[in-house]
């Protein structure tokens, strides 16, 4: 009999009883739609974080999410045998005018203390062959952002779940405490 009942099969669903399971606990995770169903299971995986900025709770939780993502994908698909397709890959963008080129320097000094040397946020001149021209002849690099492959991480995370002893259903009664994530 389950502890922890998730209603939703979802990326959050999937996330919460998967630290559940980590923690100790019975799970089973209900959804009738199946796993991914929504927009879980789409085609667009783009993890990257808010300008170093005005900083804030928001903009502080969020890098926090992006810090752990690569050790929680890497021990998933480490036990579900899967690859949910996460990559820490960094991203590039065009400089366009004056303006934009002194935030950028200002946003990659703020980066050094904001991202707390986990990653860079530089102004670069030299163009990487894939990306666009830039009017500036500058481009800002962030190996920050990631990438993973939503359906691919919904299918890694479900199997990590079961080859742990969780359950997920389609339907089924609900027991132990309910955690709503759909």
């Amino acid at each position: 009999m389950a502890e922890v009942t998730i209603k939703g099969a979802g990326i959050i669903g999937l996330s919460i009883a998967w630290e559940c399971i980590q923690r100790g606990a019975k799970v089973q995770v209900i959804d009738p739609h199946g796993i991914g169903a929504g927009s879980s299971g789409g085609i667009v995986g783009a993890l990257a974080p808010h300008v170093p900025e005005n900083w804030n709770e928001k903009k502080a939780f969020q890098f926090e999410s992006l810090k752990i993502a690569q050790p929680f994908w890497e021990h998933v698909d480490r036990i579900s045998g899967l690859n949910s397709g996460y990559a820490r890959t960094g991203r590039i963008q065009p400089l366009l005018d004056e303006a934009g080129l002194s935030l950028a320097h200002e946003r990659g000094k703020n980066a050094k203390s904001l991202w707390q040397g986990m990653a860079e946020w530089q102004v670069v001149d030299q163009q990487p062959k894939w990306a666009p021209s830039s009017p500036t002849g500058k481009w800002i690099y962030d190996s920050l952002s990631a990438r993973i492959q939503p359906r691919n991480a919904v299918a890694s995370i479900a199997q990590a779940i079961q080859k742990s002893g969780g359950e997920i259903h389609c339907s089924a009664a609900d027991s132990g405490k309910v955690v709503w994530a759909a």
